[in-house]
């Protein structure tokens, strides 16, 4: 017979030394509408007028509208925080009284104020232009910050947000998932990001960490979207955020998933550091988080309450 033991060791490892971390957003309702009318592919062709009128219906969804309701909302601010110790289980320092400036084209256009009912957090006023680089420039924890320049693009409109019911991917069951309604501009090298928020809660779960590039959809008109992946549950109510955004910032969003979501499995993403743009000048290294610029669309959609009698065909 084999007998064995186990011992638990405690490793002591040193205090980190706290670095900055950002969380930086800079958007507008600002949607790309083609010059002439849109060809889906020749399949058939949307009137300009209508991709006007549908944008113009897009736009009156704010895009603050669901701040006051959920826990998260990182739109329009910058959120600023330190690295915290390994093994610690609290939250992220906030860190305050930062001077925090935004630059468009190298010169100064905001001097950002921090919201005193939320520390560490500091809001942008200035309405962006499309085709400008924008760039923060940061004082906090004695050392002075820079972000790399981000060009502000405009993103298509989210036309519509609706549930559609659906077999699953193994064709055994059916449910409601969700489709969005846009279209993608021709050329490639476009990114996207998409938020979601089911009943008024932020879906945080890295899983569903939703960005996307036009390699595959350069141009298309994109009708029933599925970006999100995942069953809803009749009633829900969705609102879906869409955001253009840029390659470096795919890059950074992946890899953060990647570390958070797939952990603990043989095949999993072994760890490696997450580089975002923001740098410390002062003593020459990287610093922690992103941020990044460019226009954003929203809109909202509900699950029915029942599902549909004639079920989804399998």
């Amino acid at each position: 017979m084999m007998n064995s033991c186990q011992e638990v060791i405690d490793l002591d490892l040193p205090p980190n030394e706290a670095e900055l971390v950002i969380e930086a957003y800079l958007t507008d309702l600002d949607f790309y509408i083609p010059e002439e009318d849109l060809n889906c592919s020749g399949l058939f062709t949307i009137p300009k007028s209508d991709i006007e009128f549908a944008a113009g219906l897009a736009a009156q969804f704010p895009i603050d509208s669901i701040e006051s309701e959920t826990d998260y909302f990182p739109f329009n601010k910058v959120k600023l925080s330190t690295t915290s110790d390994y093994f610690s289980n609290a939250s992220a320092p906030a860190v305050s009284n930062a001077t925090v400036r935004l630059f468009k084209n190298n010169q100064l256009v905001e001097t950002l104020v921090e919201d005193l009912s939320i520390p560490g957090t500091y809001r942008f006023t200035h309405d962006p232009e499309v085709g400008a680089s924008y760039h923060l420039e940061i004082e906090a924890l004695d050392n002075f910050y820079e972000t790399e320049p981000q060009i502000y693009n405009s993103v298509p409109p989210l036309i519509g947000v609706n549930a559609y019911y659906r077999s699953n991917f193994l064709q055994d069951s059916c449910a409601f998932y969700l489709g969005i309604d846009t279209y993608e501009k021709p050329g490639t090298g476009d990114h996207y990001r998409w938020m979601f928020y089911i009943n008024n809660e932020y879906v945080d779960s890295p899983f569903f960490i939703s960005i996307f590039d036009d390699a595959q959809i350069d141009g298309l008109c994109l009708f029933e979207f599925d970006v999100y992946g995942n069953e809803l549950n009749l009633g829900d109510t969705i609102v879906v955020f869409q955001m253009r955004t840029n390659e470096g910032y795919s890059s950074f969003i992946n890899s953060l998933r990647n570390q958070t979501a797939f952990v603990g499995g043989p095949f999993d993403t072994p760890p490696a550091p997450i580089r975002g743009n923001l740098k410390n000048v002062t003593t020459g290294k990287e610093a922690f988080g992103y941020f990044v610029a460019g226009g954003v669309s929203a809109n909202a959609g509900f699950v029915p309450a029942t599902e549909p009698s004639e079920g989804c065909g399998i």
